[in-house]
């Protein structure tokens, strides 16, 4: 018979479970990202030698994270549970009482992008783990036995995790925390103090050996380039600071932001140049340009950009968050980030007639929302099987 004092440990290791199942989830759905913040934590301990294996290392902790949850969820294994639980409480403990007191700029990617917390809070988060921690483990030994379904609920649990780093890590996360989200407003980084008639600034848009620039009245490019057309750009296109901007710069330096706010484009992110896709990021973007659209292709300097083709140049971390996929594209109308796909998602001919001539609001509500049901089926599926099995 279960005494209170045993339902007390069950219910503390149940809900350092769940704390640990969810904040492996959420990195689980942004395996970059993960990797991102794993980079964040070489560079402040300064072993930046290991920065190859942010990735892997970032996605491997998290699966354990997650593995564990579950574990404790279902109550399996469970001195071995306690030993990896209380290790990992331990650890997380040191680590965030050192962020607190150094406190730097970096977040501690606790549940990814999902929810950020500041490092104090960070801290007593895992203050508070460790006391339940106690309760629930110590002392080792008496922890009593599962019944034999929740062994069968956990290797079941174990593999949908698997699936769902794979594929995510092979997509785009199934809900995007960014501030490059879908629904997103761009702001482009225009000159305040730029004076127009009726708020709106002229734009000139010119192309040269397939590249497309925007100018001023004032700063008109030389010959060599040929004129396509006049916009104009509302003075709410200016920087925000709640609003993200999406820099670049064409081959001559100069920032182009604008275009990403002009019409109908389609960016495709290119963080990696050296493992890039070129020839299909260049069938894409003629598909896009067939199809009415405006393609930006944004890259990092570096080697492996073939030399005849046109592109844009942007910072590492823009472009990794714009587009987790190394080649993916963005849709954006007017300024808004309608929807984004991975390089063999990104759709072709008619798929893109279809898309561009839709609503953008039903187009993102339709890209966002069956995303959004599938990660909160996934999670709901999870609880179920690891609490009612």
């Amino acid at each position: 018979m279960k005494t209170a004092h045993h339902r007390l440990r069950r219910l503390c290791a149940v809900l350092i479970g769940l704390t640990f199942l969810f904040s492996g989830l959420f990195k689980l759905l942004d395996p970059v990202g993960t990797g991102l913040i794993v980079s964040e934590y070489f560079k402040f301990f300064h072993v930046g030698f290991l920065q190859g294996l942010s990735k892997p290392l970032g996605m491997g902790l998290a699966l354990l994270e997650s593995i564990t949850g579950a574990a404790l969820i279902t109550g399996v294994y469970r001195k071995l549970t306690a030993v990896v639980a209380s290790a990992m409480v331990v650890f997380f403990t040191v680590v965030t009482l050192i962020l607190w007191i150094a406190n730097p700029v970096m977040d501690c990617g606790c549940f990814g992008e999902a929810i950020h917390l500041t490092h104090a809070q960070t801290f007593w988060k895992n203050v508070i783990l460790l006391m339940l921690a106690l309760i629930a483990f110590v002392p080792f030994q008496n922890f009593g036995v599962p019944r034999k379904g929740k062994y069968i609920a956990f290797w079941i649990a174990v593999p949908s995790l698997v699936f769902a780093l794979w594929f995510n890590a092979r997509h785009l996360p199934m809900i995007d925390y960014t501030e490059f989200k879908p629904g997103a407003e761009l702001f482009a980084s225009l000159d305040n103090d730029y004076q127009a008639m009726d708020g709106k600034v002229p734009t000139f848009i010119y192309e040269r050996d397939g590249q497309r620039g925007s100018f001023s009245l004032e700063n008109l490019p030389d010959s060599t380039w040929t004129f396509v057309g006049v916009d104009t750009l509302s003075r709410s296109v200016y920087r925000s600071e709640d609003k993200p901007v999406l820099s670049f710069r064409d081959a001559e330096g100069t920032y182009q932001d604008e275009l990403a706010v002009l019409g109908k484009v389609v960016t495709f992110s290119v963080y990696d140049p050296g493992k890039a896709d070129w020839t299909l990021i260049r069938e894409q973007a003629a598909d896009v340009r067939s199809q009415g659209a405006t393609p930006l292709v944004l890259t990092v300097p570096g080697e492996g950009i073939p030399q005849d083709f046109p592109v844009y140049y942007g910072d590492y971390k823009p472009l990794i968050t714009l587009n987790r996929a190394n080649g993916g594209a963005t849709y954006i109308d007017n300024g808004e980030i309608i929807s984004k796909w991975s390089p063999k998602d990104v759709p072709s001919g008619s798929e893109w007639t279809g898309l561009l001539e839709r609503d953008p609001v039903d187009a993102f509500t339709d890209f966002t929302v069956k995303r959004r049901i599938k990660a909160q089926g996934f999670a709901l599926y999870l609880l179920a099987l690891l609490l009612l099995l």
